[in-house]
């Protein structure tokens, strides 16, 4: 009787069907499901009155779901190894599409952002890319010079250099939340990396001057900082989608007012079914649903930095940090937002927002994540 099970054992470890971190894998399923769930609920008067359809963005959410699974898997059996072999040709690659979707007709234009490229009956964020391919450029560099970073000028400065030539034609669509929350994982990683504080110091203040340049050289950045300061000075108009989430929070109390019932969702809240769906979260779960979110995004995180502390080599290391320093800073900035901590900034909640795009590159990052993770018992 043992000696069958003996073969069907041997035969999973053959086909690598074990060794992956079980626990990471089914907290991604159940942020997906969460995320399934809320859009479902906060999309449906959008979709209705967009399409006619109430269920209409949902089945869009569901074939880039399907989609994202697959690529997910795809990436849990590549090893990882080999994105090093293939940084320098993402890099050309991703360059590319940034400068494609910067020209009229072929970028995709929606809410003044040319941000988004059509691939047949999807639309595709070259950025998402992006943040993936850096993540792999600066672990690759990392790895094959070590130490390097502890020299400004021959370590520090070129990792910037590069990074400052992908996020300035970023900054072209625009989406200046991606270029914060991208230079900040970089300067995370070349901190780890070895580079010195007082490199780091100096390297914040440059990032802050060039960010203050930025923020004061469009006045709808400016109205945001302004909304964030006394989002109640001008609840009508530049504080009233913070406002709205103010409202949302507190309208769902301890346990909320009911999945599918938020009444800020009916175009009260402006974004209801992406950047700000955590709101909608707040006010349909309540306290509840909201700890419980954050308890799965905490176990998600708590996975991966285990995976970077138990890797194999400095490469995995770096590059699980990385992945998982994206996906913690991302997770905090979508909060600090929608609960009026942070200015207003075009951040997707991963796995929950709907956002094709958003979802494809979370997915595929979370099975690089797994591979580099994976352990076969012997």
């Amino acid at each position: 009787m043992i000696k069958p099970f003996q073969y069907l054992y041997r035969k999973l470890l053959e086909h690598h069907y074990l060794g992956y971190d079980l626990i990471l894998l089914g907290v991604t399923f159940l942020l997906a499901l969460v995320g399934l769930l809320m859009i479902y609920s906060a999309s449906s008067p959008v979709a209705d009155r967009l399409h006619g359809n109430s269920l209409y963005l949902l089945r869009n959410h569901l074939a880039h779901l399907g989609l994202g699974l697959a690529g997910m898997f795809v990436a849990m059996r590549i090893p990882y190894a080999r994105w090093q072999q293939w940084a320098p040709y993402a890099l050309l690659g991703v360059f590319a599409l940034l400068v494609v979707v910067l020209i009229p007709g072929i970028g995709f234009q929606v809410g003044g952002a040319r941000r988004w490229l059509h691939l047949g009956p999807f639309n595709f964020q070259p950025t998402e890319l992006l943040k993936l391919v850096l993540v792999v450029y600066v672990a690759s560099y990392l790895n094959r010079k070590p130490g390097m970073v502890a020299q400004f000028f021959r370590g520090v400065l070129p990792n910037f250099a590069v990074m400052g030539i992908f996020l300035a034609l970023v900054v072209l669509e625009p989406d200046f939340g991606t270029v914060v929350l991208i230079a900040m994982t970089l300067l995370l990683m070349i901190f780890v990396g070895g580079a010195k504080p007082g490199h780091i110091l100096a390297s914040l203040a440059g990032f802050g001057a060039i960010g203050t340049w930025l923020v004061a050289s469009q006045s709808y950045r400016l109205r945001r900082i302004f909304a964030f300061l006394d989002p109640w000075g001008d609840p009508l108009n530049s504080g009233f989608q913070i406002v709205q989430s103010y409202l949302a929070f507190g309208n769902g109390g301890v346990f909320g007012v009911g999945l599918g019932d938020s009444r800020q969702k009916l175009f009260f809240l402006p974004d209801a079914h992406t950047d700000f769906i955590f709101s909608i979260v707040g006010e349909e779960l309540g306290l509840v649903g909201v700890l419980a979110a954050i308890l799965l995004f905490a176990c998600f995180l708590w996975r991966g930095y285990r995976i970077c502390l138990r890797a194999e080599d400095d490469f995995g290391r770096y590059l699980a940090y990385g992945i998982t320093t994206l996906f913690t800073l991302q997770i905090l900035l979508n909060l600090a937002v929608v609960m009026g901590m942070m200015p207003t900034k075009g951040l997707p909640l991963p796995f929950i927002s709907y956002g094709g795009s958003s979802l494809l590159g979370s997915l595929f990052m979370t099975g690089v994540l797994l591979n580099i993770g994976r352990r076969v018992p012997r």
